[in-house]
């Protein structure tokens, strides 16, 4: 699929009457489910059960068995730095039938090989893998280009409901292969308008929230490449002081507005505790989804059980002590920042 600027969508809401469906949004669903009609996943998407849990955060709980009992098992991931493994599985060794279409930027340099596959274990509708450069063999470790791909690529969707997100080395990542989870999740979510305070430069600070981040947005003028830069600037700090961590990148409203028409982008950076020192939970892994706000339960005897004060306690001790040890350099970090 070929693509440019002009495609970009930056206005998008819920519940617009005159919302159609983008080109990009017609052909990954159309492609998605027919890999789905055609058997290519390890199971039937089925979501037994949906809820939100009572509470001030809104958090969404969904009960998925299925991607708990049949996904791939994950690769051991032991080092923030761990590097490509080709013995391994990685996506070159994706069947055929799983990959749905290249995206390619008709204005840009070098814009080939970009891919999206299905996730043959699906937490959601549409839930794919958006796979940058994928003959590169480049390892979950985040890049520039691939910053500014997987924006542009949510700018070509209508919907609010996209969602794009990452999971890094010792924070959840379960192929060290880059890839970034794209899924539709029809659900109004607090952090698309949440406020934010502000830190230093272009980033920002999610702190009215049990799992305290960063947080940068759009800029006024819609630079796609500013916004990816800033982005890239954390995450390489991050990674350069071996520190795990997860991104989310929704639709939102600008910061501290009231907007109903969400008009911005809004990227979420959480600094985490390693995947390998979290005793593991009955419940759910806490990754990119559970960050966010979007809770995968394993077992319909937990789903039943979860609370939001449990899930918030989870997050705050995922998250909190990280946040407190890296937030005075984030702000320094970004304090004679140009964008």
């Amino acid at each position: 699929m070929f693509y440019c600027e002009d495609d970009f969508i930056y206005d998008t809401q819920w519940g617009s009457v005159d919302q159609n469906v983008s080109n990009f949004d017609s052909r990954l669903q159309s492609k998605w489910k027919n890999a789905l009609e055609n058997g290519y996943f390890r199971y039937c998407l089925n979501i037994a059960h949906t809820r939100i849990l009572p509470g001030k955060y809104s958090f969404l709980v969904q009960l998925n068995v299925d991607r708990h009992a049949n996904r791939r098992a994950p690769e051991e991931i032991t080092c923030i730095s761990q590097p490509f493994d080709a013995k391994k599985f990685n996506f070159r060794k994706v069947k055929e039938e799983e990959y749905l279409f290249e995206i390619k930027n008709t204005s840009a340099v070098n814009s080939s090989g970009h891919f999206l596959i299905i996730n043959v274990s699906p937490l959601e509708y549409g839930h794919s893998l958006l796979v940058p450069s994928l003959h590169s063999c480049l390892t979950q470790i985040v890049t520039l280009e691939s910053l500014q791909l997987l924006i542009e690529v949510l700018l070509l969707s209508n919907s609010p409901a996209l969602r794009v997100g990452f999971n890094g080395l010792c924070a959840f990542a379960s192929v060290n292969h880059l890839h970034y989870h794209l899924y539709y999740l029809q659900q109004r979510m607090l952090l698309e308008h949440i406020a934010v305070e502000h830190l230093s430069g272009p980033c920002y600070q999610l702190l009215n929230y049990p799992a305290p981040g960063f947080v940068f947005q759009l800029p006024e003028n819609r630079s796609v490449a500013c916004l990816s830069r800033a982005v890239y600037h954390l995450t390489s700090y991050l990674q350069d002081s071996n520190i795990p961590h997860n991104i989310y990148v929704t639709r939102g409203s600008r910061f501290n507005s009231s907007d109903a028409v969400y008009n911005t982008v809004r990227i979420y950076i959480w600094a985490r505790k390693p995947s390998g020192a979290i005793k593991e939970l009955d419940a759910f892994n806490p990754a990119l989804c559970e960050l966010f706000g979007h809770f995968i339960i394993k077992t319909e005897a937990e789903y039943w059980k979860v609370t939001e004060e449990g899930v918030s306690a989870v997050l705050s001790d995922i998250c909190l002590e990280s946040f407190t040890n890296v937030r005075e350099n984030i702000k320094q970090l970004f304090e004679d920042y140009s964008m």
